[in-house]
């Protein structure tokens, strides 16, 4: 049944919405619900990570926090990982969003707030692999082994009118 004549029209056979030819389409009709988009809370169980390293991966991210949440005495597990890279290299922008299975978890890794990174090792894979993988002569001055020291920022993901600072994040 068509839902803008409601197949009532004399001169046509019954036809669905997309084959109307009284169907009147306007530009920009859904403006509101992009507007609209991003507005309701994301689930509390989902956090933001910055200040990750470049050269990491999915796996490194996902054994740092699993190693570093279940710690405590209710153990949770990763769910889902977002790791944002770059379109061109797709190496690491240093950034990630993870959701775990419980708020326990959530909480947890915001606990871990500030700390700092640092390698945790593949199973099965050994140290001297990645060393050759990764060796780069960066300077003359660094010393072998050296690495800058990277603390982590985690954070509750935000609605997008409380990330953004827009107006309007009540508007029903």
């Amino acid at each position: 049944v068509c839902m803008a004549c409601q197949n009532k029209s004399p001169n046509f056979t019954p036809h669905w919405i997309y084959d109307c030819p009284l169907k009147q389409t306007k530009k920009g009709c859904n403006n509101v619900a992009k507007r609209l988009r991003g507005l309701h809370d994301p689930p509390s169980r989902k956090v933001f990570v910055s200040g990750l390293p470049f050269e990491c991966n999915d796996g490194d991210v996902k054994r740092f926090f699993e190693d570093g949440v279940s710690g405590g005495e209710v153990s949770t597990e990763l769910v889902h990982l977002k790791l944002l890279k770059f379109e061109d290299s797709q190496r690491c922008k240093g950034q990630a969003f993870l959701t775990f299975d419980s708020d326990e978890g959530a909480q947890m890794a915001l606990r871990m707030n500030g700390c700092v990174w640092k390698d945790i090792e593949e199973p099965g894979v050994s140290k001297s692999k990645k060393q050759k993988k990764g060796k780069k002569d960066g300077g003359a001055d660094k010393v072998e082994g050296e690495k800058r020291e990277l603390r982590l920022k985690i954070t509750k993901v935000l609605n997008r009118f409380v990330t953004k600072g827009k107006k309007g994040g009540g508007r029903k």
